[in-house]
């Protein structure tokens, strides 16, 4: 079977000649130019795209419309894809739309991202100079501290030095201690008892 035009092809596939050709405007049927501008389609490829009926006796297909029934298909096609381009139109429109408040959306998402970053980033600079001084005030106060420490031992050690010297030398000066005495041998003597019988004192007063 010879090739077909855009008018046969859409006679044996049952649709309109604006179907036909956006099929080949969008690539899904592949159609080759003739000398005269038109479109030249196998059979096969358009039996590809658009299953066509085929006569079961002579295996030919079978135009599932007339001329004027494509005709009419097609008139009554254009307002539906008037208005199918229309609704594509005005989805893309709120398809672009939607999109274009999303990028925005994202690129003041991105931005608060940054200033975030940028504020945290700061914050912790800030803290880390913070604790620094702070390590480092704590250093000097703690060596001051240990430095008045060490010398107020050294002070205290000194003057325990100093009393010491003192003391020997004070020791060295006293005279020796004097030799306890004796005790003599009456003091060794028992007491008298106090039970003897009492001597009289003035024997003139006898009488």
């Amino acid at each position: 079977m010879s090739k077909l035009s855009l008018r046969e092809a859409a006679k044996l596939a049952g649709r309109g000649k604006t179907t036909i050709h956006a099929a080949i405007h969008d690539g899904r049927l592949t159609a080759e130019r003739n000398a005269s501008g038109g479109y030249e389609i196998d059979p096969a490829e358009l039996n590809r795209v658009f299953p066509l009926k085929i006569d079961p006796d002579t295996g030919q297909f079978l135009d599932q419309r007339t001329f004027k029934d494509s005709k009419d298909s097609d008139e009554a096609e254009r307002p539906s894809l008037s208005l199918a381009l229309s609704r594509t139109a005005t989805r893309t429109g709120r398809a672009g739309g939607a999109l274009a408040a999303a990028e925005q959306e994202l690129a003041e998402a991105l931005r608060e991202i940054e200033r975030l970053k940028t504020e945290v980033e700061r914050e912790t600079r800030h803290a880390r100079e913070l604790a620094e001084k702070e390590i480092g005030h704590l250093r000097e106060t703690l060596e001051v501290e240990r430095a008045a420490k060490t010398e107020l031992a050294a002070a205290h050690a000194a003057h325990l030095a100093d009393l010491r010297r003192e003391l020997d030398q004070m020791r060295a000066l006293m005279p020796p201690p004097a030799p306890l005495p004796t005790a003599p041998a009456s003091a060794l003597d028992p007491a008298p008892s106090l039970t003897s019988p009492s001597r009289r004192w003035w024997p003139w007063r006898r009488g």
